[in-house]
């Protein structure tokens, strides 16, 4: 298994970055626990400074604890996983200082474990991580200045042990602090990457100026378009065909449609605003480009079209109704937990009354739609007011 599959062992790809971080964080410092143990206790063979027995007793302090950290870490216990490596540290160090004293050096293993506790827990156990480094920070005071032993080894060797552990603690210093920019580095570049994928899963529902609004903390995102034709498409019959047919049928119908009318609308730069049950809304001019009722009603008929091409479509002989609507629109973003970008105004209540005036198959347009087609325009199209709406252009239409 390579190192970096045995690190994230039992993190899910959804698992949030900077909480992999301690994770993973911690994971590596269990093994490089482990390897400075098996140093050490090979340094201290060499010099002659640990009998056989204490050389199993270093290895099975030294290497069990780390493992069992690991242990549960895999298992998603991380905060248990946490602690006991805190624990391991803090107590094999006060056991190692108190058996050579502070002759040795052994008591500045603190030093870096103090560094490191703010790595291993995160912000919301902050105080958590205070707790534990105070009492390390304790730890290492009483041992300097507090506690004597007097050493069993010649003045020369003490120099000696105290030289080989100072350097042992700047070089694990070293490792551990390479390492967490390492991981800290990796992190980031995993934010990073969830941001660009979160902002292109925004940018299909969202238009791009929304999106940036919104990454910057900004609320109740919303503009006001003077000119915007909006088409809204729905399904004829749909009532009664989510009666009879299957919740899959009606899913993949559902999604036929609406992937083709995406197609479309991408095809001819129109806006997809929303879906209503069984209705598509799309707009043009919204995002730079120049408001055109012609261009919407050209939109309209496309995906007319579109229905009639999709195969899932032709299977339930799916007819829609179209209707087309021209005016002033607001377009926003509203919600908190679950965001919802709609539109207001004119342009998208008359297109939602041309559409109740359609039969199967027809595309309604409004006054204001109307006054700018071509005669050959107006031939596949059919004109249309509702009862008791008045399009804003009403008085300004042509015969």
């Amino acid at each position: 298994m390579k190192l970096g599959r045995l690190l994230r062992l039992g993190l899910t790809p959804q698992a949030a970055p900077l909480e992999s971080q301690h994770v993973v964080f911690l994971r590596g410092l269990c093994l490089l626990a482990c390897g400075f143990t098996v140093i050490t206790v090979l340094l201290s063979l060499t010099y002659g400074v640990t009998s056989p027995g204490g050389v199993a007793y270093a290895l099975l302090a030294g290497v069990v604890p780390p493992m069992l950290s690991l242990w549960l870490s895999a298992r998603a216990h991380h905060a248990p996983a946490a602690v006991v490596f805190v624990l391991y540290t803090l107590l094999s160090t006060a056991g190692a200082a108190s058996l050579f004293g502070p002759s040795y050096g052994l008591q500045y293993w603190y030093m870096p474990v103090i560094v490191l506790t703010f790595m291993l827990f995160p912000s919301e156990r902050r105080k958590t991580a205070l707790l534990v480094a105070g009492l390390n920070a304790a730890a290492f005071l009483g041992f300097c200045f507090a506690f004597q032993v007097a050493p069993a080894m010649a003045p020369e060797d003490v120099r000696s042990n105290f030289q080989i552990n100072i350097s042992l603690v700047a070089v694990a210093t070293a490792v551990a602090t390479y390492y967490g920019q390492r991981v800290t580095a990796r992190t980031r570049d995993e934010l990073r990457a969830l941001r660009r994928r979160t902002d292109a899963l925004l940018g299909t529902v969202l238009p791009a100026e929304f999106v940036a609004t919104l990454r910057e903390g900004g609320e109740g995102v919303g503009r006001r378009h003077p000119q915007v034709s909006v088409v809204v498409c729905d399904i004829a019959g749909f009532t009664h065909l989510a009666e009879e047919a299957a919740a899959e049928d009606i899913v993949r119908v559902l999604n036929a449609t609406f992937s083709a009318f995406d197609a479309v609308c991408e095809e001819r730069g129109a806006d997809k605003v929303k879906t209503v049950g069984d209705a598509y809304v799309a707009a043009i001019g919204l995002s730079g480009r120049e408001p055109s009722a012609r261009a919407a009603v050209d939109l309209a008929l496309r995906m007319r079209a579109a229905v009639e091409r999709a195969e899932a479509c032709q299977a339930r002989a799916i007819r829609v109704r179209i209707g087309v609507g021209t005016g002033e629109a607001i377009v926003g973003v509203v919600g908190t937990n679950k965001l919802a970008y709609d539109m207001w105004g004119a342009a998208i209540e008359a297109a939602f009354a041309m559409e109740e005036r359609a039969t199967p198959e027809q595309v309604v347009v409004d006054a204001a739609t109307w006054a700018e087609l071509t005669a050959e325009e107006r031939a596949a199209v059919v004109r249309g007011e509702p009862e008791g709406y008045r399009s804003p252009a009403t008085a300004a239409v042509p015969a």
